[in-house]
Parts: structure tokens; C-alpha cells; sequence
């Protein structure tokens, strides 16, 4: 009924309460997840007329549809840090790849971390025009924004720059 009358069901749990069953419009959660960062970002969600600060913990889609069927938020206390993810963001083009003929590999496209709510970073920019062939950037080579602390191991590889195969190949045949 809740659908078909153009909501979907969601669940709100957090700050030492009892989940709480409410219903969202779909299109306004549709909206932030578009937004590219709706899983990390902290929203209003207004209940009995009093807003609360959340995050959305968890979504369902219908397969075939990709309809939202389901929402679970999170409600923070805004002094207590939380464990979120921020989707990177990379920029410039590297001279690797312009110039020494290489392949950037985007290898981890979110970094888990750790802060206050009202501290979450909408995203992590992180510039790859020095990277040269055979080179990477790893977690520890990024700087964390002030008041968060990245959970993501240090020596996790964010973005890197290779041969690319057929360039292997055809090198040691003009050797010979």
C-alpha cells in the first residue's frame, strides 16, 4: 500500500533508540543518491515534526526496475565520530599516460574513514598529473582532511599507472 501510494518503507535506528519504521519519497532519496557521495553525506530527516541528523546506512533496488524499494538511516550524535566512506575524485591526467604511453588504474574508488558527523568530507580530490609509468598512490600518500582519520590501510593503492600489455609484448621483439 505504502508504494503504491508513491513512498517506499525505510527504517530509522541509532543514537540508543529502537528502530523506528518511517516512509521516505523515493524520488528525494533518489535525488542524494545521485548526488555521487548520498551514502557519506549527513541530511535532515524530519519525524513528528523535529529533524534529525542521518546518514543512509543501506538501500534496496528493485532489479529490473531499479525502483528504491527499501532505505535504512542512521541517526548520529553529532559528537561521536562516525565510520563512513568517501568516494575519491581524480584529477589532471597523468604523465604516465600522456606522455610515456601508460594506462591510469583507478583501483580503490572509496576510503573508509572516521570523524564527526558535521566533519564528513563530500569527497577526496586527489591530483594525478605527476604520476609517471609505474608509479602509484597509495592511502598514505593522500592528506586526510583536518578532524578525519583514514581507517583504510595506509598501504592501499588508490591509483597507479602501467604498461599496457601489447607495449610488453612488442618490445623484446624489436630487440631481437
Amino acid at each position: 500500500q505504502l508504494r503504491a501510494s508513491g513512498r517506499i518503507p525505510a527504517v530509522l535506528y541509532g543514537a540508543g533508540q529502537a528502530a523506528i519504521p518511517v516512509s521516505v519519497a523515493p524520488r528525494e532519496l533518489a535525488n542524494i543518491l545521485r548526488s555521487g557521495h548520498g551514502e557519506s553525506m549527513l541530511f535532515d530527516l524530519e519525524l513528528d515534526g523535529k529533524r534529525r541528523k542521518v546518514v543512509l546506512k543501506d538501500f534496496q533496488m528493485e532489479p529490473i526496475k531499479t525502483a528504491l524499494l527499501h532505505a535504512d538511516f542512521y541517526e548520529v550524535a553529532l559528537d561521536r565520530a562516525i565510520t563512513v566512506n568517501v568516494p575519491v575524485e581524480l584529477t589532471g591526467t597523468a604523465v604516465g599516460v600522456k606522455t610515456q604511453g601508460g594506462k591510469l588504474e583507478f583501483v580503490t574508488r572509496e576510503i573508509e574513514a572516521e570523524c564527526l558527523p558535521l566533519d564528513i568530507p563530500e569527497k577526496l580530490v586527489v591530483d594525478v598529473t605527476n604520476l609517471e609509468l609505474g608509479k602509484h598512490i597509495r592511502v598514505h600518500d593522500l592528506q586526510a582532511p583536518k578532524g578525519v582519520t583514514f581507517l583504510t590501510g595506509p598501504e592501499v593503492v588508490v591509483v597507479h599507472v602501467v604498461t599496457i600489455r601489447g607495449e610488453e609484448e612488442a618490445a623484446p621483439a624489436a630487440e631481437a
